[in-house]
């Protein structure tokens, strides 16, 4: 009786697990990165945001093998690359990286830029290989090309093939679009996302640009100081963000002080409800678009809010974002609101300031 095929055996369903990853260096009472412990699933997108200096390409750098860290583990697709006891060098770790300032050969073209990576392969599969992802980032028609010869989209596209043709389980995206001009980033963005959604890649992006990270990625990975200040899906993390810090980070937010009672919260602003339970003093936040603004001439039924001054509006083209105090604050500090162009307020306008959607009660900032 023939022995019965063998059964595949399961790929981890983590391409990338951190535990407790720290790296020092002139200071060790401030790391670079602090204790960071994070997982991203085989096929996710997930962006790594933070302002400058909080450590985002540190802990890039640290996956990918360009830096030590001082400790913690490190494993890639179920194999440790990093520990207390190993390390393993970049070329070993089956990594794609690809770099701020893309980083391509100038003195070769396309193709041979694109198969650097492949030199142990044989020559007939490297061939098929190249043409493949070529053909996946829309490149064949440049193939002859050197870097100096395409804009900046094209050579982002080369760099991200580059990465791609060895087929690594992690690609690593260290702000790579930002050399590129406002016009030209967007769409830029959406290609290399759907070419990435297209290769079924494991990727994780670096960037302080929150819209680019919201609109990148499947989930996003908050950072401070070194450590992970929130995780979770883009739109959940912009609506409930834990701290102060995520809630302006993120985006422009309007942080009150109030009791609450459970269900709601009793503020300057009048009684607001809460997007979670609390009791006691708490601080909240309230997005822009979550306050109304109603012309001094407009009737008014029911309903709490405050009169205002509006002090500034700024014209962004789909909506207008105003600043209002009360008049008794006689400066620019107050409420920010945002609506859409319909409503026709200028500096000096009187209005009523309404809460149309819910308070986040937020927690206390680790630092």
């Amino acid at each position: 009786m023939s022995n019965p095929d063998p059964q595949p055996v399961a790929q981890p369903s983590t391409a990338l697990h951190l535990q407790g990853v720290t790296k020092s260096y002139q200071d060790p009472e401030h790391p670079a990165v602090a204790d960071l412990s994070m997982q991203v699933a085989k096929g996710e997108t997930v962006a790594l945001l933070g302002p400058s200096g909080c450590g985002k390409t540190t802990l890039l750098r640290l996956i990918a093998g360009f830096e030590t860290p001082d400790a913690g583990t490190i494993t890639v697709a179920g194999r440790v690359v990093s520990s207390p006891n190993m390390f393993l060098a970049p070329e070993q770790r089956r990594i794609g990286f690809v770099f701020q300032d893309y980083a391509l050969f100038p003195h070769l073209d396309v193709e041979r830029n694109v198969a650097f990576g492949l030199a142990g392969m044989p020559k007939r599969e490297r061939a098929e290989r190249v043409r493949a992802v070529m053909d996946l980032v829309g490149l064949t028609v440049f193939a002859r090309r050197y870097p100096a010869q395409l804009s900046g989209g094209q050579q982002q596209r080369v760099a991200l093939a580059r990465a791609l043709a060895p087929s690594p389980d992690v690609i690593l995206l260290d702000e790579p679009f930002s050399n590129l001009d406002a016009a030209l980033r967007e769409g830029t963005r959406q290609e290399v996302r759907r070419i990435l959604l297209r290769s079924g890649a494991t990727t994780l992006l670096v960037t302080h640009d929150q819209e680019e990270a919201m609109t990148f990625a499947d989930r996003l990975a908050v950072m401070r100081s070194g450590r992970l200040e929130q995780e979770g899906d883009p739109e959940g993390t912009y609506r409930r963000p834990r701290t102060a810090f995520v809630a302006g980070f993120l985006g422009r937010t309007n942080l009150l002080r109030g009791e609450a009672d459970g269900a709601h919260v009793h503020t300057a602003l009048g009684t607001i409800p809460l997007a979670r339970s609390e009791h006691g003093s708490v601080l909240v936040s309230v997005r822009p678009e979550d306050l109304q603004l109603i012309p001094e001439t407009q009737p008014v039924s029911g309903g709490e809010g405050v009169r205002v001054i509006i002090q500034e509006r700024i014209f962004q083209g789909h909506d207008r974002l105003y600043r209002a105090a009360t008049p008794e604050a006689g400066s620019t500090d107050g409420w920010i609101v945002r609506s859409g162009p319909g409503l026709d307020l200028r500096a000096g306008d009187a209005a009523l300031l309404r809460v149309k959607g819910p308070a986040v009660p937020l927690e206390s900032s680790r630092r």
